[in-house]
């Protein structure tokens, strides 16, 4: 059920905000490096600084481009899934975690080819309905070739290879070229956005990326992730209009180069913990951050931003009570205040940094328990139930235990796997309960590990695919 979002600012709010964000592009610019960028901004009236590679965005252009972003939402209003429509599902998805947590040994490791091996293997039985994604970095192979390695393992070892993250603009021919041998489409794995470098600036990996994305004719999302106290304002309203003014430059820059592109992005905004100098991306100042930034773009900009990475950066480091805690607030809290549906994360730890099977299998069953509460209330005459009701009467002899109508509606009512619903037993096994769940979730993970079978792979389609690779491999290291 599609819910109207809770409007946190005034109508003053966003007319201070929208001021604070043209006085931030007109005025103060963004650092692009990238002359090509540069150049098409300046075509457009930009006053560029090439030395110090700095532009500062006229306000026609950032009209022009906030009119774009709105004639796009008309076209294409924003579809939102439909809780009652289907059931719930988190598959091991495209991320680019660094850490896996062994479900076996609780350690931490930096993610290398078995590790991930095992994640598509538990993939590929997880959930038949789900393409398996790449889900850790390959650590051990260079940044260069890292992605096209991990295609060719998705490839190989998975019924329904999903998709792999490109980080360098280079590597967009070779995965064309995979694309086109494995489904004669060359955009098949070219997928990924560009992330703002806060205090605004795009470095010229993400200004490349751009440009090589803009020359296909593909759209670019543009992420942000200012960290409030250290490369944003330490105040809430700062960090939204410099988080709104990085993707607003982009977006600029992007049209600049080549109009009528998409316009998209997120923001995933952190702040610094004045006692510990860490960083968190789950807090209530973070989450304020984010929503109140996605509310600008709504109402302001024609929508097009969300809140990146979801529910899954959470400051937890194990999966527990914390991570449960953290995810299920910010699910709750995204939904309210951006009207989309309650969705918990899909595995990651420690702000996005850690994969583990045990916290996907968890949220799996968390959100499935959201998903349930969003699909609302039916009131009908079957769900009103009044014929059952005058059968049991006042419940003397009889119950609706036992009624047509309980037996016809019961298997819709949620249950859980791994949470406990039992009655109190004794003190020692009650303070057992998170490390049951957990092993629970970790025998889950390894009866589908132990379910899996190699599947049957067009052989000469993934040597031409190796050949591929290896050339990239020559190509892009000898470089």
């Amino acid at each position: 059920m599609r819910r109207a979002p809770r409007d946190l600012l005034s109508e003053s709010d966003l007319d201070r905000l929208d001021e604070s964000v043209r006085h931030i592009l007109t005025r103060v610019g963004v650092l692009i490096q990238s002359e090509r960028l540069l150049a098409a901004l300046e075509a457009r009236g930009a006053q560029v600084d090439h030395a110090a590679q700095r532009a500062v965005v006229p306000a026609d252009l950032l009209d022009a481009v906030i009119a774009e972003r709105k004639a796009q939402a008309e076209r294409s209003p924003a579809e939102e899934s439909d809780p009652a429509a289907r059931p719930y599902r988190v598959g091991v998805g495209l991320h680019i975690a660094q850490f896996y947590l062994d479900p076996d040994t609780g350690e931490r490791r930096e993610a290398c080819r078995d590790d991930l091996l095992t994640l598509m293997r538990f993939g590929d039985m997880w959930d038949e309905s789900l393409p398996v994604d790449q889900v850790l970095l390959l650590r051990e192979e260079p940044a260069m070739v890292e992605p096209l390695e991990a295609l060719l393992l998705l490839l190989e070892h998975t019924r329904r290879p999903g998709t792999v993250y490109a980080h360098y603009a280079e590597q967009f021919p070779y995965l064309a070229e995979i694309g086109e041998i494995v489904s004669g489409d060359p955009n098949r794995f070219l997928i990924g956005g560009i992330f703002m470098v806060s205090p605004l600036r795009m470095d010229k990996r993400a200004a490349d990326f751009m440009a090589a994305r803009a020359d296909l004719g593909l759209s670019c999302g543009v992420g942000t992730q200012p960290v409030a106290g250290a490369s944003a304002p330490v105040t809430t309203a700062g960090v939204i209009a410099q988080a709104a003014a990085e993707i607003l430059a982009a977006w600029c820059a992007n049209h600049a180069l080549k109009p009528g592109l998409a316009l998209g992005g997120g923001i995933a905004s952190g702040s610094l913990d004045m006692a510990t100098g860490d960083v968190t991306f789950c807090s209530p100042e973070t989450m304020l951050q984010d929503v109140g930034c996605v509310e600008l773009f709504r109402r302001r900009y024609g929508g097009g931003v969300n809140v990146g990475g979801g529910s899954d950066y959470t400051s937890a480091k194990a999966p527990g009570l914390q991570a449960a805690f953290e995810k299920t607030v910010e699910a709750m809290g995204i939904a309210l205040y951006t009207g989309r549906p309650m969705r918990m994360g899909s595995g990651l730890l420690e702000s996005g940094k850690t994969f583990s099977p045990q916290q996907l299998i968890l949220d799996q069953e968390l959100g499935s328990f959201l998903w349930a509460m969003e699909r609302g209330i039916e009131v009908s005459d079957d769900t009103l139930a009044l014929d059952a009701i005058d059968s049991v009467g006042c419940g003397i002899g009889s119950s609706h235990l036992e009624t047509e109508h309980t037996l016809r509606h019961f298997r819709a009512m949620w249950q859980p796997q791994y949470l406990d619903r039992t009655v109190w037993q004794e003190n020692a096994w009650e303070a057992q309960a998170d490390r049951r769940m957990l092993e629970s979730a970790a025998r889950r993970f390894h009866e589908a590990v132990s379910r899996y079978q190699a599947p049957e792979v067009d052989r000469e389609m993934l040597g031409r695919a190796r050949a591929v690779v290896d050339r990239a491999r020559r190509e892009l290291l000898s470089a």
